[in-house]
């Protein structure tokens, strides 16, 4: 009897761990839009710009193309207070630059790399360009990237340093193909230093690091994925492959380890998808996830897929909601023939229940636009931002309602609560011990 008892307990404990990786489906998951900007305070769009939240919470978003023929790159750099609710025009970048990419330091600076300098063929840069808040300047660094590229993947390794990977060479070129070359930012130097170049060239592809360390880059004109160990500085080319080739799509790793990957251009056909994908960084596997199918909408009506959107973790990898809450919002859908339609619509993919949750337009329509997660808000919920693009000078800000889902925490502590009642119970009845007699 004892041992049915413990038995029963044991199980119950482990039913209480799985909600607490899971949840209960029931959580419908709730947010709201806004617009972040009522003063209409942004002076530029910043098409195809780049942006990053800083340390006090702001963001700083610089470069892009101007909206106007001959539609140049810019130097112009603006700064928006979260709680004031406006932009603010900074100190310029030192080379006008457009598709490149920017990420916050460890210590608070913000690296701006790569990018074009013009909309036209030989036009890439090598160049990389450091803002410090303190002094609301911009400063280049000690040395170039090993290839001048834009569109290339960009992620924070997990001893602080950066890793970009790809990108293409041309300065014009929007299409995914791209480069093999990886380089090393390090903060403490200043300084790029080139590492192993990947197996196939890629741009315009999903980049995510690990729990563990490494980084996976996914797609990019091509069909397969590649983790990258910054321990051995060897790529390692994973056994399965997507179905299709893709680009403009992001990917995030889940709570449970796998990686989750949406939606994005055919290069092949020029269509964008409504299909996601799990990709398993164990066996280097992909499988189908649920569809992304009358989520991605325009002021016109519901399209089929969408790339170059915005995409989220709501939550940092401190959080016991890490990998559980994805945004989708804004990007483009490109139909067989035809103009692409820009779309303002988002969505939730609620990870434990794999399942995508309509979270209403956004206030203005983005494509080709910028956008920064702000800081966890006074009431815990997640903030993101997006803002300007080919359609609209406007900011649309979101507010992730974190009451409205469960922190599995609760279900981890149930689940401690058990098993240390089951281990009470085992030490009672005596199960586990070895038998009399056993052992010398």
């Amino acid at each position: 009897m004892k041992s049915k008892i413990a038995a029963a307990i044991r199980f119950l404990a482990v039913a209480c761990a799985g909600f607490a990786l899971a949840g209960p489906v029931s959580a419908a998951p709730v947010g709201a839009w806004s617009d972040g900007d009522p003063g209409m305070t942004l002076s530029n769009v910043h098409l195809l710009g780049a942006a990053s939240r800083l340390s006090d919470g702001r963001v700083i978003v610089a470069g892009g193309l101007a909206l106007a023929a001959p539609f140049p790159a810019i130097t112009t750099a603006e700064i928006y207070d979260p709680t004031a609710r406006t932009w603010a025009v900074t100190s310029g970048l030192n080379t006008p630059r457009w598709s490149l990419d920017a990420i916050t330091l460890a210590g608070g600076r913000v690296l701006f790399a790569g990018g074009a300098r013009a909309f036209a063929g030989g036009a890439a840069l090598a160049s990389a360009e450091i803002y410090d808040p303190e002094t609301r300047t911009f400063s280049y660094t000690a040395n170039d990237l090993s290839a001048a590229r834009q569109s290339f993947g960009v992620t924070t390794l997990n001893d602080g340093r950066v890793l970009l990977a790809g990108g293409n060479t041309s300065g014009s070129n929007l299409g995914g193909g791209g480069t093999t070359a990886v380089d090393i930012y390090d903060p403490a130097t200043n300084r790029f230093v080139a590492a192993a170049s990947m197996n196939a060239g890629r741009s315009l592809h999903a980049q995510v690091t690990l729990r563990d360390g490494r980084v996976a880059v996914i797609g990019g004109a091509q069909r397969t994925a590649e983790i990258f160990d910054p321990v051995a500085n060897k790529w390692t080319v994973a056994a399965g492959s997507l179905p299709t080739t893709l680009k403009d799509m992001k990917a995030f790793e889940l709570f449970d380890g796998r990686v989750f990957v949406a939606g994005g251009q055919n290069t092949a056909t020029g269509v964008t998808t409504d299909a996601t994908w799990y990709f398993d960084p164990a066996d280097g596997s992909f499988t189908p996830g649920p569809s992304m199918a009358g989520f991605n909408y325009a002021p016109s009506g519901v399209q089929v897929g969408t790339s170059d959107y915005s995409a989220f973790d709501l939550f940092p990898s401190s959080h016991p909601l890490h990998g559980r809450y994805l945004l989708f919002a804004g990007g483009e859908h490109q139909p067989p023939s035809g103009p692409d339609v820009e779309l303002h619509s988002s969505s939730i993919f609620d990870a434990a229940n794999a399942r995508f949750v309509d979270m209403g337009p956004m206030p203005f329509v983005h494509d080709d636009h910028t956008e920064s997660l702000l800081w966890i808000n006074a009431a815990g919920n997640p903030e993101v931002l997006l803002f300007g693009g080919n359609r609209s000078i406007g900011t649309s800000r979101f507010e992730f309602m974190a009451a409205s889902v469960p922190e599995p925490s609760t279900w981890l502590m149930l689940a401690a609560g058990v098993l240390l009642l089951a281990g009470r119970t085992r030490a009672r009845t005596g199960a586990g011990r070895a038998p009399q007699g056993a052992g010398a």
